[in-house]
């Protein structure tokens, strides 16, 4: 999925494993923005097993690991 597609607040699902979880995006992270040492943009996640789950973990991806529903 490309960086421009993506939208904050929306859950998203995982390009390579589609069926383990969702990704609810939380932030993109520019390069060399906050938290994000890397030369590409990654993306804030809270990833969970449900999209009504009420808690998950907090994680950073690649935008080309996500896809749509």
């Amino acid at each position: 999925m490309k960086l421009q597609d993506i939208i904050i607040g929306e859950t998203y699902r995982f390009k390579d494993h589609p069926t383990t979880g969702y990704a609810k995006v939380i932030a993109i992270l520019k390069p060399e923005e906050g938290v994000n040492p890397h030369p590409y943009s990654i993306i804030k996640c809270e990833q969970t097993i449900r999209t009504n789950d009420n808690i998950g973990f907090i994680r950073y991806f690649r935008p080309d690991s996500l896809q749509t529903k």
